[in-house]
This record gives C-alpha cells, structure tokens and sequence, in this order.
C-alpha cells in the first residue's frame, strides 16, 4: 500500500467540494474508488488534487465527445485547409495535466514499489 508521505497527515477520504459539475463529480467519485482499490492512501489534504484531477478528467471526456460526434479535423472556414479540431489538439494537454496531478496525489509511488515478483526471466516466461 502506498503511504502518505511523512509530513504527519492522517489517512481519510476529503469531501467533494459541491462546486464540481456533474460530470467532473462522478469522475471525483471514481477517482476515490480507484484510489482506495488500490490502497493509495489519501487525506483530507488532498482535496485540491483530486479536484483538479476530477475536473480534467471530465474536460478529457467533454473533448473526447466533441471529437467522436465532430471528428478529428475539421475544416478551416478562411482557408479551406484541413486542420485538427479544437478538442483533439486539447486533449494532449489535458491527458499530461492529468498524469502530473495523479502523480502528486500518489499514484507514481504506488505503481514504483517492491518488485518482489521475481526475475525478468521468470516474469517473461509468465
């Protein structure tokens, strides 16, 4: 199980802040599941992050939509010229915000522990 670092925080799950859109606060909810199945260790100082996380994940899928009912490119209206829509050229963006935040609410350290699952050779041969 990952910890929380040693700054003298007491494990607990924070409360979701009420100003989070719909879509965002699912996302929170899934996000607080996630981490707990897991056993990533949160506090209620974490609130910020999984917030931001929530409200960039629900951007990713806002974008996400807009590409597959709109498509990847769209045409521009001076030129004529095929170029990449709006929200496919967001979503670079969005998905490295994404991982930099979950990485400081700890999902880095949970994935970069103990490797005691033998040697290479045996983890290949499955």
């Amino acid at each position: 199980m990952a910890r929380l670092p040693d700054q003298h925080m007491k494990a607990g799950t924070p409360d979701k802040p009420a100003s989070l859109s719909t879509r965002a606060a699912t996302e929170w909810d899934r996000l607080v599941a996630e981490l707990a199945d897991a056993g990533i260790q949160v506090s209620k100082a974490h609130r910020t992050l999984i917030s931001i996380a929530a409200t960039i994940a629900a951007d990713i899928a806002d974008a996400w939509e807009s590409v597959k009912t709109q498509g990847a490119y769209v045409t521009n209206a001076k030129t004529g010229a095929l170029q990449a829509h709006p929200a496919a050229k967001r979503l670079d963006a969005l998905r490295r915000d994404y991982i930099k935040v979950m990485s400081l609410i700890g999902l880095r350290s949970a994935v970069a522990g103990d490797s005691s699952g033998g040697s290479l050779e045996d983890i290949l041969k499955g």
